[in-house]
């Protein structure tokens, strides 16, 4: 018994390194300039960002917590 629960153990072990080793890709030099676009950056689009809060303030009909005042019909 223990030593087919071993058996199952190192099967699961080796399915387990088999499907982490799967996510391992190497770039190319060409691809990293792709990569390091500032597009691809995490917060990296100011001006996006101000015309989302603004949407959203138009939509909400409200202006309250962000930077602006104004009323909620998109006029300002």
């Amino acid at each position: 018994m223990i030593v087919r629960m071993q058996r199952i153990l190192l099967i699961a072990l080796a399915l387990g390194c088999a499907v982490a080793a799967g996510g391992c890709i190497s770039i190319q030099p060409w691809e990293r300039g792709r990569l390091a676009n500032p597009d691809m950056q995490f917060g990296g689009a100011e001006a996006l960002e101000s015309a989302e809060a603004h949407a959203t303030e138009v939509r909400e009909g409200s202006s309250g917590g962000f930077d602006a005042s104004g009323g909620g019909c998109g006029c300002n």
